[in-house]
């Protein structure tokens, strides 16, 4: 538990220093991000051990890529995507370990997702409270197939705003291979086709609150099915199973993030970062369903992690951005907007302190409820002796 809370305390008062210290700051929680990501030893549920027997048994990068190429199978795990194996097969053609593997793997997600949100994030001590409240844990301790397809997809995010179709879709189809819920990412392509007025906000997220109430009735197993068949994936009749609802927790951290947005919709919009806040808006508005009329479906659990990320954008927006032009009052009233609107000194103080003991609190309560808190004592392979290399 030490560990996430001293790269919490230090990733928050980074917020609070100024821009020197601040990329000081940002640079030391990346690695110990990496750190705790990266070495963490048997940590993560049952999955670690499914993925390190899988890793333990791939074959040779030439059998995976003459299976992906001709069908021919001589010795492939079909139940795992190709572009998985391929990367184990790789990174264990160089004679590393699992855990090498796995420092490797972190290597590439925060490499990829660093580099991608750069453009994006205003605020990287916002960003990562969020990420280690509602991301690290479970997309790079324990899916972490998903995990490297959403840095891929934090990477491919300006091909979206600049309508490189060429680039990102070929990329959708790698992240494809790595993981099938990466089939999500085709379609938000076209999310740029959505509305962002403040208008439109309002409306949306009203007429979506009420649909919580029927989401049981809601049947969409049909369309899961089928896109379950086109992927020749073998998990269709799991991703029909309503089993494992999305928490109203999460309805209501999406609904604060609304009203949040309306509040303070004037100042987001006027970032200098223009392209980057309307994607970012069209990317949020798409968690709203989810939450909602769709929180029964158990995919959604996993594909709302594409978009959960913008969260810690947004807050960034508010607490951080510099807008277009300097803000300019008339007779009381700002041009961007009301003087309510604005965030003060004080009042940035006490909101920003509030989101950091919001996200730490429930960083801590996932950690201590994760099967039965295996998460709250971290242990490093480093400590325990393991190398990153096969004996």
């Amino acid at each position: 538990m030490a560990i996430y809370s001293i790269t919490y305390i230090l990733n928050a008062l980074g917020f609070y220093m100024n821009k020197r210290d601040s990329k000081i700051i940002k640079a030391l929680v990346i690695l110990l991000l990496v750190f705790i990501s990266g070495t963490r030893y048997y940590m993560g549920g049952s999955d670690v051990y499914v993925y390190e027997a899988a890793y333990n048994s791939v074959p040779s990068p030439s059998i995976v890529l003459n299976y992906f190429f001709t069908g021919v199978n001589n010795g492939v795990n079909t139940s795992w995507e190709v572009g998985f194996l391929l990367l184990c097969s790789i990174i264990k053609s160089f004679g590393f370990s699992y855990f090498g593997f796995i420092l490797i793997w972190t290597i590439i997600f925060y490499t990829l997702m660093v580099k991608g949100l750069n453009e994006f994030v205003p605020s990287w001590s916002i960003f990562f409270a969020v990420f280690m409240y509602k991301l690290m844990f479970y997309d790079t301790f324990i899916s972490i197939r998903q995990g490297l397809t959403i840095a891929m997809f934090c990477y491919m995010l300006k091909y979206i705003r600049d309508r490189k179709w060429y680039i990102y879709f070929p990329l959708c189809y790698i992240a494809l291979l790595e993981h099938n819920g990466a089939v999500f990412l085709f379609p938000l392509y076209f999310v740029t086709y959505i509305p962002t007025s403040k208008k439109f906000i309002r409306r949306f997220s009203l007429v979506m609150a009420p649909t919580w109430f029927i989401s049981s009735k809601v049947d969409i197993s049909n369309l899961i099915m089928l896109g379950a068949n086109f992927l020749g994936s073998s998990k269709g009749e799991h991703w029909v199973e309503a089993t494992e609802k999305i928490s109203i927790i999460h309805t209501i951290e999406c609904y604060v993030m609304v009203i949040l947005i309306l509040i303070f919709y004037e100042k987001i919009i006027s970032n200098e970062k223009n392209g980057e806040v309307k994607l970012v808006l069209q990317l949020f508005l798409l968690v709203i369903p989810m939450f909602t009329i769709f929180r029964e479906w158990i995919i959604f659990t996993r594909e709302k992690d594409y978009l959960v990320l913008m969260y810690g954008i947004i807050l960034g927006y508010v607490l951080k951005s510099n807008t277009m032009k300097n803000i300019e009052y008339r007779n009381g009233y700002c041009v961007l907007g009301s003087r309510n609107e604005q965030l003060r000194f004080k009042n940035k103080l006490v909101f920003s302190l509030g989101i950091f003991i919001v996200c730490f609190v429930g960083m801590i309560r996932y950690v201590l409820v994760f099967d039965g808190g295996e998460l709250a004592t971290f242990t490093s392979f480093i400590t325990e002796g393991a190398s990153i290399f096969i004996d």
